[in-house]
């Protein structure tokens, strides 16, 4: 988390930023833009300035429908905290959104490399995440998180 959005809002020094892996992101960025072409994904945001829970949130709000996320489905390494999970602004992660009936065939372009299915398009217009100890730990409409994310922050 060191230099990200979220431990500057904390008032945290980061010393360690994350780390960036050429040859696994040079692989995932090539098995991507194959998937693409094979017309395997209806959506790709990066978890950039915010992480992955505001690339989540972006994604909904673009789409307009609701999002069920578990983190407990998200490949990770040494790291046990939800906020740490949603907030990282490391490289090389994406949030892609597959249609079922494309589910396999992402999978099987995807094998060798860390991915994970962390959750589904709901219908209902709402933000729900499970924590890592396996309880819902955000539930929000997207209506309020759009407002709020349109916000700057009082600080800043």
């Amino acid at each position: 988390l060191g230099g990200s959005e979220y431990f500057r809002l904390m008032g945290f020094i980061g010393n360690e930023v994350p780390k960036v892996r050429p040859q696994v992101s040079r692989e995932l960025f090539l098995r991507l833009h194959q998937a693409i072409k094979e017309g395997l994904i209806a959506s790709c945001h990066d978890c950039s300035d915010g992480g992955l829970g505001v690339a989540l949130a972006e994604k909904a709000f673009s789409g307009g429908f609701g999002l069920l996320v578990d983190l407990q489905a998200i490949v990770r390494e040494n790291i046990e905290r939800d906020d740490y999970l949603l907030f990282s602004e490391s490289q090389g992660r994406f949030v892609v959104t597959v249609p079922p009936d494309k589910q396999r065939a992402f999978e099987d372009l995807m094998k060798g490399l860390p991915f994970g299915l962390i959750g589904k398009v709901i219908e209902e217009e709402t933000f729900k995440v499970i924590g890592l100890k396996g309880k819902e730990i955000i539930k929000r409409s997207l209506s309020s998180l759009k407002e709020a994310w349109r916000k700057t922050f009082i600080k800043y």
